[in-house]
């Protein structure tokens, strides 16, 4: 794996990881407001954006979908360091980069701000990206 895909891959795991446990602890507890407040998210919850981590689209599969980022980063993390084919690896981040898609397409179509949400797209398009170099 060439330096770039090496340092997109591991740049998007951690973000990733940053963000979905972020949004994990949102679910169920306060987050501080400089990370969720209303002038963040431009919502008129108090709690501003973090009443998106309690929607039902932030448990598209049933599951939080934070919960299912931090495993799929841990999967993939797992399996880069066990030397598993980047071909499965990309094939399982895929997956992940269309939920990505989906939910960020939720966040666009009803107009909402969310810096832990976009931070964790982001980290998926990174380490997609760094995966597709690497194959």
């Amino acid at each position: 794996m060439g330096h770039v895909a090496i340092v997109l891959v591991w740049a998007g795991i951690t973000a990733g990881v940053v963000a979905a446990s972020a949004a994990l602890y949102g679910r169920y507890r306060p987050l501080p407001a400089i990370l969720t407040g209303p002038e963040v998210c431009k919502l008129d919850d108090a709690n501003g954006c973090q009443v998106l981590f309690r929607t039902r689209d932030a448990a598209v599969l049933g599951v939080p979908n934070a919960a299912l980022g931090i495993s799929c980063y841990a999967l993939i993390a797992a399996g880069l360091q066990a030397g598993w084919p980047i071909r499965l690896l990309f094939a399982a981040d895929s997956a992940a980069l269309a939920m990505s898609g989906y939910l960020a397409y939720v966040l666009i179509r009803d107009r909402l701000e969310c810096r832990i949400c976009w931070t964790g797209h982001v980290a998926n398009a990174l380490l997609w990206t760094g995966l597709l170099l690497a194959l």
